[in-house]
């Protein structure tokens, strides 16, 4: 496969379908469809999914969506309309389409996943030291792993790279916090109950505070990051049909007959939308496998 270096705007590359001849055995692509001969396509995500249309299909993309209106509809994946070239455009929020959260969906979820992982380590704290002045018995999770937050980084996995960064950085301060539990309960079965309440204040104002900042870090990137894109798919080459609100753009990929697998036994547990969308399945092998939209279904369904 051969990948069109990104540009600051990627459709600068040639819209013409890329002709390559059929297999060497002369049979056509996997899926028997009329892509036997390859295909241009411009590739772009949706959470951690990548997905391919036609580029041909492709008029242009855009990061203004200052100017969408909302329209007295409740069509599955409808956001409302733009106007652009002249013409009024339904928008349609890709995800929502095919019936999952967008990524920027799920960025405001992970963002009160960590407003409330963080309330539980202050709370958390909180309770050892009233089990250190109060004989309360200290019921929250000791290992780290085992508590909420511990058990959901422990699986966590993103293709955003910054952010799996910044979460690295969780690791030392939160493992630190849980290992206080034993070394202070088993202090004050010692006698030792002043220096025990020393350590974990000083453990609170330096350990937990330094937490708190990692996820703050994390939430602002988040924030930040959370930036979607509006890319308009047209008939005629000319004019736009309607415009997806998509996650982030990939790049333009020239596919190769023997990159694309059928769909067949996939489809049928699908639902209606994305079994009609979704044609086939691109495999690569220097960045992530994505799915083909068919552009044609695609329109039908945005003029219905």
């Amino acid at each position: 496969m051969t990948t069109t270096a990104m540009q600051t705007n990627p459709l600068q590359s040639s819209a013409q379908p890329v002709s390559y001849k059929q297999s060497a055995d002369g049979s056509p692509c996997a899926d028997g469809s009329q892509y036997a001969n390859g295909l241009r396509a411009f590739t772009f995500w949706i959470s951690n999914t990548l997905y391919a249309i036609d580029i041909a299909r492709v008029l242009t993309i855009s990061q203004d969506m200052s100017n969408i209106q909302s329209l007295p509809s409740q069509a599955k994946g409808l956001v409302g309309m733009v106007e652009f070239q002249g013409s009024a455009v339904p928008v349609l929020d890709f995800a929502n389409l095919l019936g999952f959260n967008s990524g920027v969906e799920k960025n405001a979820q992970l963002i009160q996943l960590l407003n409330e992982r963080e309330k539980d380590h202050v709370e958390w704290v909180s309770a050892l030291e009233d089990s250190l002045l109060n004989d309360t018995p200290f019921v929250k999770a000791k290992d780290p792993h085992k508590c909420a937050f511990g058990q959901w980084y422990d699986a966590f996995k993103s293709r955003d790279e910054t952010l799996m960064e910044v979460l690295a950085e969780f690791d030392k301060p939160h493992k630190q916090i849980h290992a206080m539990a034993d070394k202070l309960l088993d202090m004050k079965k010692d006698g030792d109950l002043d220096h025990a309440l020393r350590i974990l204040r000083s453990e609170r104002n330096v350990t937990l505070k330094r937490l708190m900042k990692r996820f703050e870090q994390a939430r602002t990137h988040l924030k930040e990051s959370s930036r979607q894109v509006l890319l308009y798919v047209t008939e005629d080459g000319i004019s736009p049909t309607v415009a997806l609100r998509i996650d982030d753009i990939n790049d333009v990929v020239d596919f190769k007959p023997e990159q694309f697998k059928p769909m067949d036994r996939i489809n049928s547990i699908l639902n209606d939308e994305a079994a009609e969308l979704i044609v086939a399945y691109l495999k690569q092998t220097d960045q992530a496998d994505c799915l083909l939209i068919d552009a044609t279904n695609l329109i039908k369904l945005a003029q219905n």
